[in-house]
Protein backbone atom coordinates (compact mmCIF):
# COMPACT_ATOMS: atom_id res chain seq x y z
CA UNK A 1 0.00 0.00 0.00
CA UNK A 2 1.32 3.41 -0.94
CA UNK A 3 1.90 6.09 1.66
CA UNK A 4 0.20 9.45 1.46
CA UNK A 5 1.72 12.01 -0.87
CA UNK A 6 1.71 15.70 0.04
CA UNK A 7 1.67 18.50 -2.53
CA UNK A 8 2.19 22.13 -1.55
CA UNK A 9 2.17 25.35 -3.57
CA UNK A 10 3.75 28.45 -2.02
CA UNK A 11 3.44 32.02 -3.32
CA UNK A 12 6.90 33.56 -3.65
CA UNK A 13 5.90 36.24 -6.16
CA UNK A 14 6.84 39.13 -3.89
CA UNK A 15 5.43 41.34 -1.16
CA UNK A 16 1.85 42.41 -1.87
CA UNK A 17 1.35 39.87 -4.69
CA UNK A 18 -1.61 37.52 -4.43
CA UNK A 19 -1.68 34.23 -6.34
CA UNK A 20 -4.98 32.61 -7.30
CA UNK A 21 -4.87 28.82 -7.65
CA UNK A 22 -7.41 26.18 -8.63
CA UNK A 23 -6.17 22.60 -8.39
CA UNK A 24 -8.01 19.41 -9.26
CA UNK A 25 -7.74 15.83 -10.39
CA UNK A 26 -10.12 13.72 -12.43
CA UNK A 27 -12.01 12.92 -9.21
CA UNK A 28 -11.33 15.82 -6.82
CA UNK A 29 -11.80 19.58 -7.19
CA UNK A 30 -9.79 21.30 -4.45
CA UNK A 31 -11.45 24.67 -5.01
CA UNK A 32 -10.15 28.16 -5.69
CA UNK A 33 -7.70 29.66 -3.20
CA UNK A 34 -6.03 33.06 -3.04
CA UNK A 35 -2.57 32.90 -1.51
CA UNK A 36 -0.88 36.01 -0.13
CA UNK A 37 2.89 36.36 -0.44
CA UNK A 38 4.53 33.41 1.38
CA UNK A 39 1.10 31.78 1.78
CA UNK A 40 0.73 28.07 0.96
CA UNK A 41 -1.95 25.59 0.00
CA UNK A 42 -1.32 21.90 0.69
CA UNK A 43 -3.24 18.69 0.14
CA UNK A 44 -2.52 14.99 0.52
CA UNK A 45 -3.76 11.82 -1.15
CA UNK A 46 -2.82 8.21 -1.77
CA UNK A 47 -1.58 7.59 -5.32
CA UNK A 48 -3.21 4.86 -7.40
CA UNK A 49 -0.93 1.88 -6.71
CA UNK A 50 -2.23 -0.44 -9.43
CA UNK A 51 -2.63 1.87 -12.42
CA UNK A 52 -0.08 4.59 -11.53
CA UNK A 53 -2.09 7.33 -13.18
CA UNK A 54 -2.73 9.82 -10.37
CA UNK A 55 -2.65 13.34 -11.77
CA UNK A 56 -3.38 16.71 -10.18
CA UNK A 57 -3.19 19.86 -12.25
CA UNK A 58 -3.51 23.49 -11.24
CA UNK A 59 -4.50 26.72 -12.89
CA UNK A 60 -2.51 29.58 -11.40
CA UNK A 61 -3.21 33.26 -12.03
CA UNK A 62 -1.19 36.35 -11.25
CA UNK A 63 -1.21 39.86 -12.76
CA UNK A 64 -3.28 38.88 -15.80
CA UNK A 65 -1.21 35.77 -16.51
CA UNK A 66 -2.79 32.34 -16.33
CA UNK A 67 -1.31 28.90 -16.84
CA UNK A 68 -1.98 25.24 -16.15
CA UNK A 69 0.67 22.84 -14.92
CA UNK A 70 0.74 19.32 -13.55
CA UNK A 71 1.33 19.74 -9.83
CA UNK A 72 1.51 15.96 -9.39
CA UNK A 73 1.97 13.40 -12.15
CA UNK A 74 2.49 9.93 -10.69
CA UNK A 75 4.65 8.77 -13.62
CA UNK A 76 6.96 11.77 -13.15
CA UNK A 77 6.78 12.29 -9.40
CA UNK A 78 6.39 8.93 -7.63
CA UNK A 79 10.14 8.39 -7.55
CA UNK A 80 11.18 12.03 -8.03
CA UNK A 81 9.30 13.77 -5.21
CA UNK A 82 8.76 10.80 -2.99
CA UNK A 83 5.96 11.68 -0.63
CA UNK A 84 6.54 15.46 -0.67
CA UNK A 85 6.09 17.51 -3.88
CA UNK A 86 6.64 21.12 -2.98
CA UNK A 87 6.27 23.92 -5.52
CA UNK A 88 7.35 27.55 -5.22
CA UNK A 89 5.47 29.86 -7.56
CA UNK A 90 8.04 32.53 -8.41
CA UNK A 91 8.45 35.40 -10.85
CA UNK A 92 9.88 32.79 -13.25
CA UNK A 93 6.87 30.46 -12.86
CA UNK A 94 6.09 27.32 -10.81
CA UNK A 95 9.28 25.56 -9.67
CA UNK A 96 9.49 22.05 -8.18
CA UNK A 97 11.80 21.93 -5.16
CA UNK A 98 14.56 19.33 -4.93
CA UNK A 99 14.94 17.55 -1.60
CA UNK A 100 18.60 18.58 -1.44
CA UNK A 101 17.80 22.25 -2.14
CA UNK A 102 17.31 24.32 -5.25
CA UNK A 103 14.79 23.53 -7.96
CA UNK A 104 14.34 20.38 -10.01
CA UNK A 105 12.74 22.38 -12.83
CA UNK A 106 10.64 25.48 -13.47
CA UNK A 107 8.01 26.36 -16.05
CA UNK A 108 8.00 29.89 -17.39
CA UNK A 109 4.95 32.11 -17.18
CA UNK A 110 3.39 32.42 -20.63
CA UNK A 111 3.45 35.70 -22.54
CA UNK A 112 -0.24 35.41 -23.42
CA UNK A 113 -3.02 35.64 -20.86
CA UNK A 114 -4.40 32.10 -21.18
CA UNK A 115 -1.99 29.44 -22.36
CA UNK A 116 -1.77 25.78 -21.32
CA UNK A 117 1.81 24.94 -20.40
CA UNK A 118 2.76 21.29 -20.42
CA UNK A 119 5.13 19.72 -17.96
CA UNK A 120 6.16 16.14 -18.26
CA UNK A 121 4.30 14.72 -21.23
CA UNK A 122 1.23 16.93 -20.67
CA UNK A 123 -1.23 14.05 -20.50
CA UNK A 124 -4.73 14.95 -19.36
CA UNK A 125 -4.14 18.67 -19.62
CA UNK A 126 -7.36 20.66 -20.02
Amino acid sequence: MLRKTHVRLTNLLGEGSNLTIHCKSKDDDLGVHVLPFKGSFEWSFKPNFFVKNTLFFCNIQWQGKSMYFNSYDEERDLDGCGKYCYWDVTLKGPCLLKHEGGYDFCSDWPNKKKVGIKQGDGKNMP
